[in-house]
């Protein structure tokens, strides 16, 4: 086998495939602490855009720059702790900031940023998310419950106990002043490891769970313009199979392959969206698992409310996408179909020339054989005609000899060498072909 040298593509690839095991850190901190998230989608930019911009803001505060292909990078800007996350389509800022607001909530870790920087994340925000890490002081026992509800200003809460009862995590679901979702982590007795990367998990929760509901709108448009297309596929199969008109058929057949490029075109703008919809929702599922949550007396847990909505909605987007395929399939039946009968009516049509040919063929011979039949009656004549005159002529120079006698004797002989003759010709001529 054949050394790699140090800087080959193949080592560059093993390494960068390696990393992907180290990808994306958690952020640590001790609790108590508030920590922001927010996501803006890539409309128009790219993440290389992103990148630049997010290191442009890391100069700013002397801190170091991403790697040109990073797609994550954490620095700390005196106490407070940032990551950007470069998604598929998304990019995401993670701020966390030790200590809570008094009272919880009513600082946010991202309070923390400059106005511009501030303003230019909450313009661009598409999910935005404030958890407030509470000590395990915080709360005891039955009264994490009310504390999380005066905290959320919600009597209608949503949570358990998660990370094996190391923690409580409770939220109510609804968006604040400022588009937030606001979530209440209480610590009891977890360790800063497993903090971390249970809210990371949290936060994957909620941003993927709104990525993935992003294929709903597209959803219920596809079944919109599905359901205005399977009529009209109904109506061509209905006059399809009571036509008998070769015009008709031709019309049906223009109209279904109007149809079938209208499905194939809203199976292919979709396909991206709910493929998507589809890895996301798998994120979420392994998400809610991992956290190992616990119901907690007889507050609906955390896990159950996400599911709630994002269950329908994923079956929604699996119906679309596999009434669009049923559709597609549909239309490709019966553009096959009559494809083969206006196949079929073209067959017929060219039968029937091969026989209107054939009877003119038959024809044609007919007229050559009759034709053949007076050349013979012709060429007999002037061959008779001849003989008369050579006969006469014989006569006049003292041949004795009856012209009138020999002439008609003759007959007979000449006609039978004339349809001999003519006969070797057409049977030469009918081997040659």
């Amino acid at each position: 086998m054949t050394a790699q040298l140090p800087g080959s593509p193949q080592r560059q690839q093993r390494i960068a495939l390696s990393n992907e095991w180290h990808a994306r850190p958690n952020l640590s901190l001790p609790p108590p602490f508030r920590c922001a998230h927010v996501v803006a989608l890539r409309s128009e930019t790219t993440i290389e855009e992103s990148r630049q911009a997010f290191g442009a803001f890391c100069s700013e505060h002397g801190q170091g720059q991403p790697a040109a292909d990073s797609r994550h990078h954490s620095v700390q800007i005196g106490s407070c702790l940032i990551k950007w996350e470069g998604h598929t389509e998304a990019n995401s800022h993670t701020l966390l900031v030790p200590g809570n607001g008094q009272p919880p909530f009513s600082e946010s870790a991202i309070d923390f940023l400059d106005g511009g920087k501030r303003r230019e994340l909450l313009e661009n925000m598409f999910i935005g998310v404030k958890i407030e890490v509470l000590g395990s002081g915080a709360g005891d026992g039955k009264d994490n419950v009310a504390l999380a509800q005066s905290l959320l200003g919600a009597q209608s809460i949503y949570g358990g106990a998660m990370a094996e009862s190391c923690a409580e995590v409770w939220s109510a679901f609804r968006l604040d002043a400022e588009g937030f979702v606001r979530i209440v982590v209480i610590d009891r007795g977890i360790s800063e490891e497993r903090l971390a990367r249970l809210l990371q998990r949290l936060l994957e929760m909620e941003t993927y769970r709104m990525l993935a509901m992003m294929a709903l709108p597209r959803a219920r448009e596809v079944m919109a313009a599905l359901g205005d297309l399977e009529p009209q596929l109904d109506d061509v199969m209905r006059q399809l199979a009571r036509s008998t008109v070769d015009d008709t058929q031709e019309e049906l057949l223009r109209r279904i392959t109007t149809i079938s490029a209208r499905a194939e075109h809203i199976a292919a703008a979709n396909a991206y969206r709910f493929a998507a919809a589809r890895a996301y929702y798998g994120i979420v599922d392994r998400r809610i698992r991992e956290t190992q949550e616990q119901k907690l007396g007889s507050h609906q847990r955390y896990s159950n409310f996400l599911l709630r909505s994002l269950q329908p909605a994923m079956r929604t987007c699996d119906a679309a996408e596999r009434r669009t395929h049923e559709v597609a399939e549909r239309v490709a039946r019966a553009a096959n179909l009559l494809g083969s009968m206006v196949d079929m009516v073209q067959k017929k049509q060219n039968q029937d020339i091969l026989e209107t040919m054939a009877e003119r063929a038959t024809l044609q011979l007919r007229l050559q054989q009759a034709v053949e039949g007076f050349s013979i009656f012709a060429i007999s004549y002037y061959a008779v005609g001849l003989l008369s005159y050579a006969l006469k002529s014989a006569k006049s120079v003292g041949v004795k000899i009856d012209p009138d006698l020999a002439t008609g004797i003759a007959a007979p002989l000449v006609f039978v060498v004339v349809w001999l003759t003519v006969r070797r010709v057409r049977r030469r001529l009918h081997n040659n072909a």
